[in-house]
């Protein structure tokens, strides 16, 4: 009950995380972008980062959400957090961060099954 709880609430800040920085400011976001002399979009990486672990914590025990269910979250909260985008300062939705999300979502599903695949010193 424990474990379970504390899967939730780390789903819950990670769903939290991704809508706050939705909503950063397209100008804001740059700017943080620049001071970090990122060669790339911390953007795209961010949400696909928040996607693997949202989809491995949803998917492993104690959560263990079939995977069609974490794929069908995942997919209903990168069109959310896309469609937000029309509202927030600067930003722009995109089709391919679905895609990046939903490949962030397949990552974090297959993690989970190498994790738990790999031979224990139990022998199970």
């Amino acid at each position: 009950m424990k474990n379970h709880r504390f899967a939730q609430g780390l789903l819950l800040l990670q769903v939290l995380l991704l809508f706050v920085g939705t909503q950063m400011p397209g100008a804001l976001r740059a700017e943080l972008e620049a001071s970090m002399h990122s060669p790339w979009s911390l953007s795209s990486w961010a949400h696909f980062v928040i996607f693997v672990g949202m989809a491995a914590v949803a998917y492993a025990r104690p959560m263990a959400w079939p995977w069609h269910r974490v794929l069908l979250a995942a997919l209903f909260l990168a069109l959310v957090s896309e469609a937000l985008q029309f509202f927030a300062t600067d930003r722009h939705p995109r089709w391919l961060d679905v895609g990046i999300d939903m490949a962030g979502a397949v990552v974090g599903l297959g993690l989970v099954v190498l994790w738990e695949a790999r031979p224990r010193a139990d022998g199970r």
